[in-house]
């Protein structure tokens, strides 16, 4: 059904795109079309940006699962990169469980091991996820990370990509001139 929804949508995408268009007064038609091109762009890149970390975690993943010789590291990083792309869930949702059961049978050193290599996947990708996709979708990598964080806090999940695309329309906005604010501070 996604797959046909999709099919179907993709190929009325220009029409749509049109209608959307002829909303607009014919005077502000470059600005929104320039407004949703920078959107596109925005996601195309935040696409690509997910990509990269992911790719940048599976290798970072495998090199640890190499370091504590876990019996098939390629088919075992490739299972937590696609837990990791699901929504909420992440790299700890196959670590966790993985070391807990290691300490409950007694092996305690690939229990350590894989606690150590968690923290080193978390710590990695919270300090390059706000600078690879800040730098993906051109806005900085402080504004990502706030534009994420108070998104995930408004509205959860989602609110992690609508965040970021809230301030790609609010700069693109500015850039074409359909927003304009101005504070003048009287003395």
């Amino acid at each position: 059904m996604f797959i046909i929804g999709l099919y179907l949508i993709s190929f009325h995408l220009p029409k749509l795109y049109e209608s959307f268009l002829n909303l607009f007064d014919t005077t502000s038609r470059s600005k929104v079309s320039s407004v949703l091109n920078d959107l596109r762009r925005a996601i195309l890149g935040f696409l690509f940006a997910q990509l990269l970390i992911s790719l940048l975690t599976y290798i970072l993943t495998l090199a640890g699962l190499l370091m504590l010789r876990v019996d098939y590291p390629l088919a075992i990083a490739l299972l937590i990169i696609l837990v990791d792309i699901l929504p909420v869930l992440g790299v700890s949702a196959v670590f966790v469980p993985w070391l807990v059961y290691c300490f409950l049978v007694g092996n305690t050193q690939l229990g350590i091991g894989l606690l150590i290599l968690l923290i080193v996947i978390v710590i990695f990708r919270r300090m390059i996820e706000p600078k690879i996709i800040g730098d993906a979708i051109g806005i900085n990598a402080l504004a990502a990370l706030v534009s994420m964080y108070a998104g995930f806090q408004l509205i959860g999940v989602v609110g992690l990509v609508l965040g970021p695309v809230m301030v790609i329309v609010y700069q693109a906005m500015r850039r074409v001139g359909l927003l304009k604010i101005n504070i003048k501070l009287e003395g």
